[in-house]
């Protein structure tokens, strides 16, 4: 297991132990408790359902922060496309297939 996972996991039995340490402690009635514990468990799912972001996922963010903003934007596509070369580059030729595919990059000059 991962640090990452681990950490993630703590964290996810601490919010969950929460509502009940509260509720024991305060003595909330179960109509308190019971849909903080529900909260939390759909959260939990959320988390652990969401999946791991792909490649094309980090480009994507990566883009966001440093403002190349907009599905139109010539300039994040040719920022992509130049990502994508750097990762076939690194010997990933099916991810920078993907990254040139998700941001509709334009062919080579």
């Amino acid at each position: 297991m991962t640090k990452e996972n681990r950490t993630l996991y703590t964290g996810l039995a601490i919010a969950a132990a929460i509502p009940l340490v509260f509720g024991w402690l305060l003595e909330w009635p179960a109509w308190v408790v019971v849909p903080l514990l529900a909260a939390v468990g759909f959260g939990v799912f959320k988390k652990l359902t969401g999946g791991l972001p792909t490649p094309s996922d980090h480009v994507g963010m990566l883009l966001d922060q440093l403002g190349l903003h907009g599905e139109r934007n010539a300039v994040r596509r040719l920022t992509a496309h130049r990502f994508a070369r750097y990762i076939e580059a690194a010997g990933h030729p099916q991810v920078a297939e993907d990254v040139r595919r998700r941001f509709d990059a334009p062919g080579e000059p």
